[in-house]
């Protein structure tokens, strides 16, 4: 079966796509992956057949200057308009002659084009946030853990927003191509049955969401071992470090939370491992209590830190999960606050620190707690051995082939 998965965002929205990929194209299946150019090289060395979808991505990201601002969030909505109504000139000629069709993140005119060509298709949401529901706000909204009635609010005031802004694109895009208009369109672009690719353990899909789903779990990739000599000096050298990274974030943004976080785990009496995303040398390049990975694989790193600090991502948030260790999450923007406060609730890390209130002290006194108290590492540990990656990737495999009992 010819098969293609379109995704459009950062390598987080990328990461889990490849691992769907190898699996379908293991059991058999004509496999092509599309997504932003700049990942191109990485999917094909992995084993991925590749057709680029869109803009650079990471080249938008690192031209902002931020990521928390309101100024950027109309930057964004405006980036992803102008990529969304692109997608409909080139994802025609991307799926012509599938069999079966799988979006997921940002790739928002593949429902339609799908729908025009007579393919069928799904959606794979990576966080149970993108479902509507009563239990949690809609993706803008940073604020959690408020009653039922305000988060059906803010989907209704989402919902309203979006007339003027998604369904209006994508109802001029269907007049276009004969399609009757929707009266939703992310109700259209999660598809009759969408799958949910995220770990129950941290938080179950609630049940009032809208439309119907299946939960499978998170889609981890298999990396080859990498070995990187001086990681393992330093990591051998004394206590379990703590480590930090935010990725798919403005690189500016990162370079300059490195001394609030060196900071932060000296205060602490903790070594630090640094994601570096950055070409610039750290003024920490040379400490003992520093070392800067790039690129290294998280699951392979994780299970030797004593906390894992992270903006927030779904694919990071899994990772820590999956690696029973405790996690501090400091969000920026979107569902990020949503996993924040859900490891939180599930007793997997302190309480979630924003990006705009982040300051040195917090975020020491957020690792004593990862350190001190016994239930977080406990309850992290527990969850760890409750995570089967390969039964959730195999899950969904299954799962997304179903798309063809919905025809």
């Amino acid at each position: 079966m010819k098969i293609v998965l379109a995704t459009f965002g950062s390598r987080g929205d990328v990461q889990p796509m490849v691992a769907l990929s190898l699996a379908l194209k293991s059991a058999g299946h004509d496999v092509l992956l599309a997504a932003p150019p700049e990942k191109a090289a990485w999917a094909g060395k992995l084993g991925c057949r590749f057709h680029p979808l869109g803009g650079d991505v990471t080249a938008f990201i690192d031209g902002m200057e931020d990521a928390h601002s309101l100024s950027s969030a109309f930057r964004f909505l405006s980036y992803i308009h102008k990529e969304v109504s692109a997608q409909f000139d080139i994802l025609p000629r991307i799926i012509a002659g599938a069999d079966l069709v799988v979006g997921s993140s940002l790739a928002l005119a593949l429902s339609t084009v799908a729908e025009s060509m007579g393919i069928p298709y799904r959606y794979i949401a990576f966080t149970p946030q993108l479902l509507p529901s009563g239990s949690h706000p809609f993706p803008a909204c940073k604020h959690h853990g408020l009653p039922t009635w305000w988060n059906r609010i803010t989907w209704r005031l989402g919902r309203l927003f979006d007339q003027f802004n998604l369904t209006l694109l994508i109802n001029k895009k269907r007049k276009q191509l004969g399609l009757k208009p929707v009266q939703d369109a992310w109700l259209h672009i999660l598809s009759r049955h969408v799958i949910v690719a995220s770990d129950e353990v941290i938080v179950r899909v609630p049940q009032d969401v809208e439309p119907a789903f299946t939960q499978t779990g998170y889609m981890h990739l298999d990396q080859s071992d990498q070995h990187l000599p001086e990681l393992e000096t330093f990591l051998s050298a004394g206590p379990a470090p703590v480590y930090a990274g935010f990725g798919s974030m403005p690189k500016q943004d990162q370079a300059s939370n490195v001394p609030l976080i060196v900071g932060a785990a000296r205060a602490v009496g903790r070594r630090a491992v640094i994601a570096k995303f950055w070409e610039e040398p750290s003024q920490f390049s040379n400490t003992d209590d520093v070392f800067f990975v790039k690129g290294y694989p998280h699951l392979r790193l994780f299970p030797h830190m004593a906390a894992v600090i992270h903006h927030g991502g779904a694919g990071t948030t899994a990772s820590s999960a999956i690696s029973g260790v405790p996690q501090i999450i400091v969000p920026h923007a979107l569902d990020q606050f949503y996993w924040g406060h859900q490891v939180y609730l599930s007793h997997l890390g302190p309480k979630p620190i924003w990006r705009s209130k982040l300051s040195s002290q917090k975020l020491a006194a957020a690792i004593h707690k990862c350190l001190s108290d016994d239930l977080i590492p406990q309850q992290a540990k527990a969850a760890s051995q409750m995570i089967n990656r390969r039964r959730s990737l195999e899950m969904t495999a299954r799962e997304v082939l179903r798309a063809l009992d919905y025809k």
